[in-house]
């Protein structure tokens, strides 16, 4: 016993990366009651395709959830955590969230959290939150702020509780900004918050959310952490709240060439501050062994091939998806549209845009009530298998797994464009067997 005893020790004391015992990160409240009336929903978008990657929101993400969990109480089924979520993510869990609230009747409580980037619309100074396949100039292709609060304000709760770790001034969690020819941060008009709802941001309109590289996590999610672990997973909001305030704020100059963050909230619910996050203390604390992320982007995923330092996704062209109805089975029907400026978009192109939206975009159709995740988990596998799924599409293997359905074609001219749409059928199953089989996906994935 003493010397299994002194093994655990040596290897605390020879691992340089490994966090204090006592951080956030190890030391986790364990509360016994089960609060079983509470949804969490978690977005931890870090590894972006088309910008810079958001260090520690993954660990940011997966810290939340587990505080929810262990300290807070909430059953781990009613929990969903999407680690580098599409749009098409966002869409679908939220519909989710919806879906268990009405089931509840209005006796459910939703809890939010949101890590990644923010990005505003220079023209309208609109909000938005980025999705991993999105793009920093295109705020069409972001999820914004005002639709995501009208959608978590008319949920039937006692409580709805936003935490976002973004900001939406233009800027990366750091000091460079998203799109490099802007050297100006934007201030984004505030989205309207209403009904039980409360929104915690970690920075003012132009401010920056910075990350707290001693620690592995944003410098706004580190310390709703610490002071949840410090009252055992149970204090009133308000108490939060002026807390985090404060320890961020006198923080981030210290950490940051004394450039300022001040997390900020909003609501009209009178009676917030009195607002718990869990019904009782929890009376102990698990511990839990584990090594500091690495300032960087991750390696391969397990069964993938290393990435060519010159590989290139395969050039998509500007498409929509759009779920299309039911299938047979083992099958998607989606309708697929591709904007081009000549009308010479064959059958082949529609039918490569709705395979690769499945896998990296996902769908959603509000009139057939359908919401699929990407197949492949998220969009970020597509950079890590680039050399992969570049061959994929040029070679032609993707026309294995579909075909356009006869006589839905057709051509619409919009100014000087066409758009051309068709439905489209997606053997799915049989894609993600081959593609699991082949180590290129691990199926639907991304949650506990």
């Amino acid at each position: 016993m003493r010397a299994r005893t002194l093994l655990i020790l040596l290897s605390f004391i020879c691992s340089g990366n490994v966090f204090s015992s006592d951080d956030v990160d190890t030391r986790i409240p364990l509360n016994s009651v089960t609060d079983e009336k509470t949804f969490v929903l978690v977005l931890a978008n870090e590894h972006y395709k088309h910008v810079a990657p958001v260090r520690f929101a993954e660990n940011d993400g997966e810290l939340f959830a587990l505080y929810c969990q262990k300290a807070l109480g909430v059953p781990e089924k009613n929990i969903h955590r999407v680690t580098d979520a599409t749009k098409g993510d966002m869409e679908h869990e939220l519909g989710w969230l919806q879906s268990m609230t009405e089931a509840y009747k209005g006796e459910a409580r939703v809890i939010f959290y949101y890590s990644g980037h923010g990005m505003p619309d220079e023209s309208s100074r609109e909000a938005f939150l980025l999705p991993v396949d999105a793009y920093a100039t295109d705020p069409s292709s972001g999820y914004s702020t005002t639709k995501l609060y009208k959608t978590l304000s008319e949920l039937q709760t006692t409580a709805t509780i936003v935490f976002l770790d973004a900001c939406f001034s233009g800027a990366q969690r750091g000091s460079e900004m998203l799109v490099e020819a802007r050297s100006v941060a934007i201030k984004p008009k505030a989205a309207a918050v209403a009904g039980k709802m409360v929104v915690f941001s970690a920075a003012t309109g132009q401010e920056t959310a910075y990350p707290y590289k001693e620690k592995g996590h944003g410098l706004f999610t580190y310390f709703v952490l610490q002071k949840l672990q410090e009252k055992q997973g149970c204090l009133s909001l308000g108490e939060l709240v002026d807390d985090v305030k404060d320890r961020v704020s006198k923080t981030a100059p210290a950490e940051n060439d004394g450039k300022p963050q001040t997390p900020t909230l909003s609501s009209v619910a009178p009676d917030w501050r009195s607002w718990m996050t869990a019904v009782e203390p929890a009376k102990r604390f698990e511990r839990r062994v584990v090594n500091k992320p690495k300032d960087e982007t991750p390696a391969t995923p397990a069964g993938g091939s290393a990435t060519p330092a010159d590989a290139k996704p395969f050039p998509m062209e500007d498409y929509t998806l759009e779920g299309a109805g039911t299938g047979l089975q083992g099958t998607y029907l989606v309708t697929t549209s591709i904007t081009s400026p000549k009308n010479d978009v064959t059958d082949e192109q529609l039918l490569r845009c709705a395979i690769h939206g499945v896998l990296f975009r996902g769908f959603n159709s509000t009139a057939n009530r359908q919401r699929q995740r990407p197949l492949a988990g998220s969009a970020e596998v597509e950079t890590q298998q680039v050399a992969f799924f570049s061959d994929f599409f040029s070679s032609g293997d993707f026309k294995n797994y579909g075909q356009v359905v006869p006589d839905t074609r057709t051509v619409v001219r919009v100014g000087k464009q066409y758009s051309v749409t068709a439905t489209v059928s997606v053997a799915k199953e049989q894609l993600r067997k081959d593609l699991q089989q082949k180590g290129i996906i691990k199926g639907l994935g991304g949650r506990f």
